[in-house]
């Protein structure tokens, strides 16, 4: 079956009411004139000076024989008045409704052929909003999926390079030294085959860590919820970090006495404070490092403070991204993929919190994240 077009459908809708309604209006138009005549020729009326006037056109008369030349020249008058008048109707409506189809179809044409354009490829497609309300509305939308796809692919490309960038030290170190070994360059000796390993184990950590993130992000985590006191397990996860702590930094735990309890994991959002807390301790070389849990408006706010070297202003918007790490925090030496604050984000958010960061280059940074309270 084939499918008419918009702009036919308007054309034709436009038209339609436009001579109906002047039709309608002019048959009535004349229904009222003739029974006005008619009213006119049989029935007595009065003068203004009282005396009655019998019917002009006497009783038992037919309409057609009560209507003289005058009236007929008349009523054929306004037969041709309702013609013309249908007839201009049409022809504005016509105008009107060529104009307004093609105000509908342009954008709507547009978004067609970018529809087309971002399947092909061309994520940078974009179509200008204008035309009705909800044409407008039809085309920011589709900017905003086009902008969706396109942090996506840009998201994707950076993931497969930053993956690459993970993988290329361990997996060189690996093959540097399996070569060495076969071609008799370096012993095989416990502290080589112990290097071997420990390669082997970070190779091994960072798959983990990113299929965590594939879960984590795709929403798919299990969680076992119930009740619990944050402050407690604050305690708990401070007490466990302090044995990692490098010399001369200190661990305090600060927990508000009113704290509510929350619902949620314990094992997720314990993991969730050992990676704070192991970051903090990465860039922490002296001074003091405070895990806070406190009440703000209702929600249980978590913090970890540290006096470490701080996080530039423009690193700080992305520090919860996949892979992101600020240039001064790429060295070897620190640990870390840049992976552990992206799954963070993702246990915080669905758990209905939300996570945040503050820092000031070379006083510190604050990292942390809210939850809400449990409902009495």
């Amino acid at each position: 079956m084939r499918r008419r077009s918009l702009a036919f459908l308007v054309f034709v809708a436009i038209v339609s009411v436009a001579l109906t309604s002047v039709s309608v209006t002019g048959l009535v138009v004349r229904g009222t004139f003739e029974n006005a005549f008619e009213a006119y020729l049989t029935v007595p009326h009065m003068r203004p000076d009282g005396t009655m006037v019998p019917p002009l056109g006497g009783m038992g008369l037919g309409r057609g024989m009560m209507l003289g030349a005058a009236e007929r020249t008349f009523l054929n008058a306004v037969d041709r008045g309702i013609v013309v008048a249908a007839l201009v109707a049409v022809g504005i409506a016509a105008v009107a409704a060529t104009l307004l189809a093609r105000r509908l179809t342009r954008p709507i044409s547009r978004l067609t052929a970018a529809t087309q354009a971002l399947a092909a490829g061309e994520l940078g497609h974009r179509v200008e909003t204008e035309g009705p309300a909800e044409v407008v509305e039809l085309g920011r939308a589709f900017n905003e999926m086009a902008d969706g796809l396109d942090r996506a692919e840009e998201l994707r490309r950076r993931l497969v390079a930053d993956v690459a960038h993970e993988l290329r030290n361990p997996v060189a170190s690996l093959r540097a030294q399996a070569e060495g070994m076969a071609e008799g360059v370096l012993p095989v000796d416990e502290a080589r085959l112990k290097s071997v390993v420990s390669d082997l184990e970070h190779l091994s950590h960072l798959v983990d860590d990113l299929q965590e993130l594939s879960v984590a992000e795709a929403g798919r985590l299990a969680y076992d919820m119930r009740r619990l006191d944050v402050g407690a397990l604050a305690a708990r996860e401070g007490e466990r970090a302090r044995d990692l702590l490098p010399e001369g930094v200190a661990l305090e735990v600060q927990t508000a006495p009113d704290l509510p309890r929350v619902v949620g994991d314990e094992m997720r959002l314990a993991q969730v404070l050992r990676n704070l807390l192991g970051n903090a301790a990465r860039h922490t070389e002296r001074g003091s490092i405070t895990l806070a849990c406190t009440r703000e408006d209702g929600d249980v706010r978590v913090e970890v403070r540290d006096t470490g070297e701080g996080i530039p202003e423009a690193d700080l918007p992305h520090i919860f991204e996949r892979f992101y790490r600020a240039d001064s925090a790429r060295a070897a030496g620190t640990g870390g993929a840049g992976i552990g604050l992206a799954i963070s984000r993702s246990i915080v958010r669905d758990h209905g919190g939300e996570v945040f960061a503050l820092s000031v280059p070379g006083a510190g940074t604050t990292v942390g994240f809210r939850l809400p309270a449990a409902v009495s």
